[in-house]
């Protein structure tokens, strides 16, 4: 088992090392910027706004993010998101006025738009059809586990930090690990032989990408209308405290960070298509009983499981879908699935904010049954692709 996990070059484990802090990182400020914009007064549908400007944004730039990268090189791409997220942090915790949350909101999703294709692509590079998927989910699993740790310190931050606003503070310490992060993609070797060729968009190419975004696609806004509202709707709903829904966060990361360590197996014996749709129906099945908890523990084991069950095959989706793409065309494929799925987020953002403010209830059924059309639609598009 240890053994497929071996022999990554010194490139491939620097990603992975960058992977690792910006999960932490991202995930601290996930977690803490609902209570930080609540704490300052606004509705979930202000947060709604907020949240979906970054993604039209993201998507929008997400049309051309794979030329960009090619064109820039995957390295030079990652640092200049990495810079960009620097300066939003900063803009949210030192000036906290709607407008420059706003703006600020833009400049991440740029920043994410020019980092995740560029990212996984360069990634791929490092591995072989054999192993990417060992090393994609290596990749995942390492970064889940700074996730946890994320969620963790984003719940307890707050209690420890000191000052008028300990959620500013708590932003504040994500933000400080920003130029850490870039360090180690600024030691990661240039690729630019890998990126001189160009790139066609050819009617069989644009049919691949778009059976893949599809399915995201309505992931997208399945989860755009829950997730972002999941931390304020336990607080909401159960009274829980910060710190518990930081540390049911974490627990549910860092399981799913070990899960992932097997998951490649489990693909390599009944392959990826069973293994993704069976893993997220399951999932689809419990976002729908999530409404009718009774109490905190049992909501928080239900919640844990499905988003172990949703999230733990990403991995294998990305690398089951590099197998479809030339190593010119990938960049432009992960952007052009990425722009479906942050398209639609944005908008279940919008739509989840108000639904919220409306119902504690709702948005999870609708959830659930996006998530289970994602999945019919993935099978029949797929099934025969083993």
């Amino acid at each position: 088992m240890l053994q497929s996990y071996r022999g990554f070059s010194k490139d491939a484990k620097l990603v992975i090392a960058y992977s690792l802090l910006g999960r932490l990182g991202d995930s601290i400020a996930w977690f803490i910027l609902p209570f930080y914009y609540s704490s300052l007064g606004m509705s979930f549908s202000d947060m709604g706004v907020l949240f979906s400007i970054s993604t039209l944004v993201e998507a929008i730039v997400l049309l051309v993010s794979g030329h960009v990268s090619v064109k820039l090189g995957y390295r030079r791409t990652i640092l200049l998101a990495v810079g960009m997220f620097f300066i939003a942090r900063l803009l949210q915790v030192f000036i906290p006025e709607f407008w420059i949350f706003a703006i600020a909101s833009a400049i991440l999703g740029v920043g994410m738009a020019l980092e995740m294709p560029a990212s996984m692509s360069l990634l791929s590079e490092e591995a072989n059809e054999r192993n990417r998927h060992y090393l994609f989910s290596l990749n995942a699993a390492v970064g889940t586990i700074g996730s946890a740790l994320g969620m963790y310190l984003g719940g307890a931050l707050p209690s420890l930090l000191d000052g008028l606003n300990p959620y500013k503070m708590t932003l504040l310490v994500a933000t400080l690990l920003i130029p850490l992060q870039g360090l180690f993609i600024f030691l990661v070797s240039p690729v630019l032989k890998r990126e001189e060729r160009k790139l066609r968009l050819e009617k069989d190419l644009l049919v691949k990408i778009a059976k893949f975004s599809f399915p995201s696609a309505l992931i997208g806004i399945g989860a755009g209308v829950t997730i972002p509202y999941v931390g304020l709707w336990f607080n909401r709903r159960f009274g829980t405290s910060l710190e518990s829904i930081g540390g049911l966060f974490a627990l549910q990361e860092f399981i799913m960070g070990l899960g992932m360590f097997i998951l490649p197996m489990i693909s390599d014996k009944i392959g990826s298509v069973r293994t993704i749709v069976g893993f997220n129906g399951s999932a689809s099945l419990l976002i729908f009983a999530m409404p009718f908890s009774p109490a905190f523990p049992v909501a928080a084991v239900i919640y844990i499981i499905r988003t172990i069950l949703m999230n733990i095959v990403n991995p294998i989706w990305d690398a089951f879908m590099m197998r479809f793409f030339t190593t010119e065309e990938r960049s432009t494929a992960i952007a052009l699935r990425s722009f479906a799925w942050t398209t639609t987020y944005a908008l279940g953002q919008v739509v989840g904010g108000g639904l919220f403010d409306i119902s504690l209830t709702w948005p999870f059924f609708i959830t659930g049954a996006l998530y289970a059309l994602s999945m019919i639609s993935f099978w029949m598009l797929f099934a025969k692709e083993e």
